[in-house]
């Protein structure tokens, strides 16, 4: 009798603790996803850049915010007009500790032949912001509007020099492309060197004469008096230290653009992994954080989910392979 006794307690005990299991990871189930180890955010450029700003900024609200539960770090891997950076995510399909920043350059990059894939081999989890591109001088240079800097390029292409803040074929190539080609500037003989990030030291060294490239390298220049921005990429007039900077429109000639900013995961993860990650960035978005960063640098903060992501970066595939195409920057 106590024999069956002592089993019937043991049968019960073993029922209830596989109940407790179950309850347990139905939990976890409810949960959802949350990472398990260290974080990886890559940017595919140097420190300092304006890449590195923006995945800096991303990286440290979630932190302050207390947002994830485990470790997480910058990872800067710049080369190849953002090649490096890019495959260095790819490296690690259904992996979704490992994020990337990207632009405008995993569309573009692919239409100009060098960067091998494109969105639709990669995880677009969210779109956060544009950040429109400046055209800067030294503050002590002759050339004080966009007008005039089309006026001297019309008469002599070579007189100047132009750094850039990117790659050929990149964002701000295409940037300063399009208020060229809509003035009938010769682009062929222009000057341009590609800095990747490195743009405003370049002027501010005398080593080129105009930098095209992100706000956020020109603006504490710029509120130092040392450069003087000539022009915006904007679709309209920017707030704060810009107000008196024409666009391009403004002065006559085509030029709305900008550098997109999202995240993007390996290919491969899980709907829920995908699910987690676009609610982080939701909140860092609207962080109050996020908002200060925005306002100082000038962002179009405009957030879009994975699903809105993709399809974004789909319309933008078609579109800039039309102004690429047109510009001579497409692959053949």
């Amino acid at each position: 009798m106590k024999a069956v006794i002592g089993k019937s307690r043991r049968i019960a005990w073993h029922t209830a603790f596989a109940a407790v299991v179950l309850l347990a990871s139905h939990a976890a189930s409810a949960q959802g996803w949350t990472p398990q180890r260290h974080v990886g955010l890559v940017v595919p450029g140097g420190p300092g850049g304006s890449l590195d700003v923006t995945a800096r900024t991303v990286h440290r609200i979630w932190d302050d915010l207390k947002l994830l539960p485990v470790t997480s770090t910058i990872v800067n891997k710049s080369g190849g007009g953002h090649l490096i950076g890019y495959e260095y995510v790819r490296q690690h399909p259904g992996d979704p500790h490992y994020l990337g920043l990207a632009t405008s350059v995993l569309l573009s990059g692919h239409i100009a032949g060098y960067v091998p894939f494109t969105y639709t081999d990669v995880t677009p989890i969210a779109f956060l912001v544009t950040e429109y591109v400046a055209y800067a001088v030294r503050a002590n240079s002759p050339i004080k509007t966009g007008r005039d800097l089309i006026e001297v390029l019309r008469k002599d292409p070579a007189s100047l020099s132009f750094g850039m803040g990117g790659t050929r074929g990149g964002t701000y190539h295409i940037a300063a492309g399009l208020p060229f080609q809509s003035a009938g500037v010769d682009i062929k003989p222009i000057k341009m060197a590609f800095f990747a990030g490195q743009h405003a030291t370049q002027l501010l060294g005398g080593h080129v004469d105009v930098a095209v490239g992100g706000l956020a390298n020109v603006i504490p220049h710029i509120e130092s008096g040392k450069l003087r921005i000539i022009a915006v990429s904007s679709p309209k007039r920017l707030e704060g230290v810009l107000a008196s900077v024409p666009t391009w429109e403004e002065s006559g000639f085509q030029g709305a653009y900008g550098s997109r900013r999202s995240i993007f995961a390996p290919k491969g993860i899980a709907a829920e992994q995908v699910a987690y990650w676009e609610g982080v960035l939701r909140k860092v978005v609207e962080s109050e954080d996020f908002r200060r960063t925005a306002e100082k640098y000038q962002w179009d903060v405009t957030f879009k989910g994975a699903a809105e992501t993709r399809k974004f970066m789909e319309q933008e595939f078609v579109q800039l392979k039309r102004v690429m195409t047109y510009l001579g920057l497409a692959k053949q």
